[in-house]
């Protein structure tokens, strides 16, 4: 218990895995998801943070990272079985007819809640405590180097990147490096809670995302990614461009384009990319334990997203619900029990950029029957990185297809992306829409396959395949 509670102090409360498997497990246990699951869902706060002047939002976001962060002397202790024993014992005893391993993804957040399944993630964010220079990314990388080496050689069983992203995480990189850690192996504690948790036939879902990076190799299992997926590609981040000059200006800084150490390699993406070594732990536990491994390939995180939402479109449709209310949510502000309160279709999008909002707009150009409400969640990451796209035209997007409402649902567009109450509003926003409806039992497996073979021709299907791996094919 003592060492659980170690690790869970090394974890960032706002990683995109740790959200996960807070979210899932509080909707397994029937509880919502309010203020990413450990503080309180509060209108009033939100609104006194965000109404703050806009240095002292800046400010909080910079304190908020630091108490993220933890000090060498704690990460120094941090193995992979202790990240898998925290993850376990966020979950009750089960069994469970599924669970989801690999890729994190808000979509398959919302398909394991529908299912009734634990998400087990790969990677996990440990921030480690340093002050840097964000628009320095060799001195970055040689600040870290060091530690890293003694962290991977303590980990045979994890790889190590160390992501340095001065666009989007640029409020976190004056106060921690972001250290992310993949799980290679199973190991015993995940092996156990697999084969204890799940029910006879289970199946596990390997949620693929095969998105690479360039990447400096450090040493063995040991990587340095600078960039990361969100407003602007790899070279972008590496040979500069006008409007990354114009970003650095506007952040004051004494450069204008950034020298980063040359890649030698692409590797599966810090936080989202599935490293395929785990894969074959995977399908000899299911040989074992007799269950059913199918494979999700996904291009990026929230190509899985489309297809959800018609899941739940189809869902609802079949239990007489309207399915004519959508949801969209961005990076780790999900609500899976609120949704399904509300009779919402979860459209979850990676980022507040612009591919995410070229793909949320193609999803409403291609509905045959248009929701006639629609409500967008922005996650604010405090500052406006390149390729954000303004609070006010995700507004107006929303509005642009909706039948009779749309527009934004917890979100101060006034402070946007500075809009630090955003994590403690979202969830009173959402329970604060009329219409409840009861929760449903689980989706069953074979509803999710019926679902699938109806749709086996759709642009949705195309972004998100499914594979059967293993003996248990079927």
């Amino acid at each position: 218990m003592l060492q659980r509670l170690r690790t869970a102090r090394c974890l960032c409360d706002f990683d995109s895995s740790v959200a996960a498997v807070r979210a899932v497990s509080r909707f397994l246990r029937g509880k919502d998801f309010r203020g990413l699951g450990v503080g309180p869902g509060s209108t009033w706060l939100a609104d006194l943070a965000s109404h703050l002047p806009s240095p002292a939002r800046r400010r909080l976001f910079v304190l908020a990272a630091h108490l993220e962060g933890a000090p060498l002397t704690r990460v120094r202790r941090v193995r992979g079985e202790d990240l898998a024993a925290w993850t376990a014992g966020q979950y009750g005893p089960g069994p469970y007819p599924a669970a989801f391993i690999g890729a994190g993804s808000g979509a398959a957040v919302h398909l394991a809640a529908a299912l009734h399944a634990p998400v087990l993630p790969q990677t996990y964010l440990v921030p480690v405590r340093a002050r840097l220079d964000p628009d320095q990314p060799r001195a970055a990388l040689i600040a870290g180097q060091e530690f890293g080496r003694q962290l991977v050689k303590a980990n045979p069983d994890l790889t190590l990147c160390h992501m340095h992203d001065p666009s989007q995480d640029r409020a976190m990189l004056v106060c921690f490096m972001y250290f992310r850690f993949k799980r290679l192996r199973l190991g015993a504690v995940l092996e156990r809670f697999l084969e204890q948790r799940l029910a006879p036939g289970a199946t596990i879902f390997i949620v693929d995302c095969t998105l690479t990076w360039p990447v400096s190799v450090l040493g063995d299992r040991h990587r340095f990614q600078f960039g990361a997926l969100g407003g602007m590609p790899a070279d972008e981040y590496a040979g500069g461009s006008e409007r990354i000059a114009r970003h650095l200006a506007e952040q004051k800084s004494q450069v204008r384009q950034w020298d980063a150490p040359p890649p030698d390699e692409r590797y599966p993406e810090a936080e989202w990319g599935y490293d395929d070594s785990l894969t074959p732990d995977i399908t000899a536990l299911a040989a074992r334990c007799g269950y059913r491994v199918r494979r999700i390939t996904i291009g990026e995180p929230e190509h899985l997203s489309p297809l959800v939402a018609d899941l739940y479109r189809w869902w609802y449709r079949r239990r007489g619900l309207p399915a004519d209310r959508l949801l969209v949510e961005t990076y780790n502000q999900w609500e899976p029990l609120w949704a399904l309160r509300l009779g919402a279709v979860p459209f979850w999008l990676q980022f507040t950029a612009e591919s995410s909002y070229r793909l949320l707009d193609q999803y409403l150009r291609d509905q045959e029957q248009p929701y006639r409400r629609i409500h967008v969640n922005l996650f604010s990451n405090a500052l406006r990185s390149v390729g954000q796209v303004p609070a006010g035209q995700w507004s107006e997007l929303a509005r642009r297809y909706a039948g009779t409402e749309g527009g934004l649902l917890g979100v101060d567009d006034r402070a946007f992306p500075e809009d630090i109450g955003s994590t403690l509003r979202y969830q009173p926003a959402l329970a604060a829409l009329p219409e409840r409806y009861p929760l449903p039992p689980p989706l069953a497996l074979e509803e999710l396959d019926e679902f699938l073979a109806e749709e086996r021709h759709t642009g949705a299907r195309r972004l998100a395949r499914f594979e059967t791996l293993g003996p248990a094919e079927g």
